[in-house]
């Protein structure tokens, strides 16, 4: 018998706390909508297994292994079978010192109980349910935002309508997984697995972003509130800018716009959504080591050079520092990027870094695999290609975040930022290996 219970909490932080995602730290003014923990519980005979997303812009695997420790003391006894990840919000609060940031203690605390108990209280309404399951596609929400220019460099997001454009680095991929839980005959959950940046936003104010605006469409439509999970995929190097536009694409317009535009296309899917016969289901885990990237004496000494050049460089005051500063070169973001790749020798890490990767698998049907990065595109393309199951999920930004992780040939162009080095970056060849990882899990 196939079981499934589902159990939500609000984790919307109080008014001042620093919002996570963009190079400087921006205390909060309140919330344009609530931000919440969602726990999904799975049970098979005697295999029980759970996702548990976040409307977080990052969980760090040292957090991660807190809640396992948790849970563990709090008696649940599959802790180690769950599957922790964050929609990457970048109007949520900090969850680790990224960039000088600062994680509230008593607000990673509350994280901490409102874990424990979503994850008690949907165990708790463990029920019989079906499992469904399709593949849909959105064409027109995403985009690479790596370009080649016409100089010979790749930039992200190098501006709108930029003639210097030549072409986009890479592709995307615009291909959704969608799975249903149906108990009653009512949904009591869709989980849509989505390739694009959670970033429309900026500001200060509170908000989960697209995902929360897709949820609540989703619920308008279909007249009643069913939860809806968004996984975010292997999306390091895609986002939702159209340079071929003008048009202004961060603001909470532009979140609804983009949700209501992912809510179409999941309802139009529905249906199409065929039974999964769930008879058994499994949970595979493995670690791997992640080391810190390394710096060349060239690169080091460049870095030096621009400091010096612009060592009195300031940010205006009353904006976000955003990526396009660095397609513009502004004097402050250059020496921001030099001192972090001087960090990368100056500050090196010598410690360790061992980051967990789990597969959560439902029969010879469904994987659902975790990456502990923001890995490109690429990444996840190459997952799907060797995975057995017929859909496959690539969970990014799950079970940890060693930042940005691209292939090999993505190191060597320069200019995008995602690929400049900092102290806690992940080596060159991590996203190589963790693709290798994750297909191991996955077909093991």
């Amino acid at each position: 018998m196939f079981e499934f219970g589902f159990a939500k909490e609000d984790i919307t932080p109080s008014y001042g706390i620093p919002l996570c995602g963009y190079f400087n730290p921006r205390p909060n003014r309140g919330a344009l909508d609530p931000l919440t923990i969602k726990a999904a519980v799975f049970r098979s005979g005697k295999t029980t297994m759970a996702i548990v997303s976040y409307d977080l812009c990052l969980l760090p695997g040292e957090f991660v292994q807190r809640l396992i420790a948790a849970l563990k003391k709090a008696g649940v006894a599959f802790a180690e079978n769950i599957l922790f990840s964050a929609t990457h919000t970048h109007t949520g609060p900090y969850t680790s010192g990224l960039f000088d940031g600062y994680a509230d203690p008593g607000y990673m605390n509350m994280l901490e109980a409102k874990t424990v108990s979503a994850v008690q209280c949907a165990t708790a309404s463990l029920a019989p349910a079906e499992l469904l399951a399709t593949q849909t596609e959105c064409t027109t929400l995403s985009f690479n935002r790596r370009y080649w220019m016409k100089n010979g460099v790749v930039l992200t997001n190098p501006g709108k309508l930029n003639p210097q454009i030549d072409r986009p680095e890479g592709g995307t991929d615009p291909s959704i997984p969608l799975l249903a839980i149906r108990q009653e005959g009512f949904y009591r959950l869709l989980l849509a697995n989505i390739v694009n940046h959670t970033d429309t936003i900026g500001g200060d104010l509170v908000s989960a972003d697209w995902p929360g605006r897709m949820e609540h469409e989703i619920q308008a439509r279909l007249g009643y509130d069913v939860p809806v999970i968004t996984i975010i995929g292997a999306q390091g190097n895609i986002n939702h800018f159209n340079t071929a536009t003008a048009a202004d694409q961060t603001s909470y317009q532009e979140a609804t716009r983009i949700g209501k535009g992912y809510a179409a296309t999941i309802l139009a899917a529905l249906y199409q959504l065929n039974e999964v016969k769930v008879k058994s289901i499994k949970a595979a885990t493995t670690t791997l080591e992640v080391p810190y990237i390394t710096v060349t004496d060239e690169e080091y000494e460049e870095a030096k050079k621009t400091v010096e050049k612009f060592r009195d460089a300031v940010m205006e005051d009353g904006r976000d520092f955003t990526s396009e500063d660095i397609a513009k070169k502004h004097p402050f973001v250059l020496k921001f990027f030099a001192e972090n790749l001087m960090k990368c020798r100056d500050q090196a890490r010598t410690d360790k870094r061992v980051e967990k990767i789990i597969a959560l698998q439902f029969d010879d049907a469904i994987g659902i695999v975790s990456l502990p990065a923001e890995p490109f595109v690429e990444i996840g393309l190459g997952i799907k290609a060797a995975s057995r199951f017929p859909l496959t999920l690539v969970a990014g930004l799950s079970m940890g975040e060693v930042g940005y992780v691209g292939l090999p040939e993505h190191y060597t162009h320069g200019g995008g930022y995602e690929t400049s080095p900092s102290p806690e970056m992940a080596d060159r060849l991590a996203g190589q290996n963790m693709m290798k990882a994750a297909i191991e899990a996955l077909n093991s």
